[in-house]
């Protein structure tokens, strides 16, 4: 279940409880991300189109099965979902079978399904050898400030060096200048800015900040 109410008073990020995401998380874990990245589901799936690109994300998830989650792990309170965050490595780099692809054209249509999946290959990022490639960090609009993204960080930067992985690497929107003082504050590096004429055509924003932190 998603969480939409605030949490009680004096609770923090100490309270939460961090796990592998499963297959019984989807519902929640679109619904937060359609809320967390709404304007990259609208740049992918229209300004009108983002219940159905939920829809259609949803079902190819559940057509891929486990794999489909595969490095995604979600922070939970009280059984309600509040945030979720990927850590990525090369060997996990796979198509969805086709899965994916079917539910998108199955849902949105051919011409759809064809500018939601163009428009979302915009924000690939090719993970290289011995990087753990941070994804998916979202934070449900009650429970943000209170440390969540931090712990969530922290977690997957536990994981990372128990797999001896060299580095930790992730984009950020180059004016996103919250989300980027809070990884320069936990050790992040900038590096460079990834411009894309078709990524301002469908995003309609600047570049694109790849931040590196090396775990030696």
């Amino acid at each position: 279940m998603y969480a939409t109410i605030p949490p009680q008073t004096g609770t923090s990020a100490s309270d939460i409880t961090i796990r592998p995401a499963r297959l019984s998380d989807i519902d929640a874990i679109v619904d937060l991300h359609r809320e967390a990245f709404a304007d990259t589901f609208g740049a992918a799936f229209g300004p009108h189109g983002s219940e159905r690109g939920a829809r259609a994300l949803a079902t190819g998830w559940r057509r891929q099965g486990p794999s489909a989650l595969r490095g995604m792990f979600v922070a939970e309170y009280a059984d309600h979902i509040i945030g979720t965050i990927s850590l990525r490595t090369c060997d996990m780099v796979a198509g969805s079978g086709g899965f994916a692809e079917s539910a998108f054209f199955e849902i949105l249509g051919w011409w759809g399904a064809l500018r939601s999946l163009f428009a979302l290959s915009l924000l690939d990022h090719q993970i290289g050898y011995g990087e753990g490639f941070i994804a998916d960090v979202a934070v449900t609009p009650a429970w943000r400030r209170r440390g969540v993204a931090r712990t969530l960080l922290q977690y997957v930067e536990d994981e990372a060096r128990a797999r001896s992985l060299t580095y930790l690497g992730l984009y950020v929107r180059e004016t996103n200048q919250a989300a980027r003082t809070l990884y320069e504050r936990l050790g992040f590096q900038a590096m460079h800015v990834r411009h894309s004429l078709f990524g301002r055509l469908f995003f309609g924003q600047g570049g694109w900040l790849y931040m590196r932190k090396e775990l030696s």
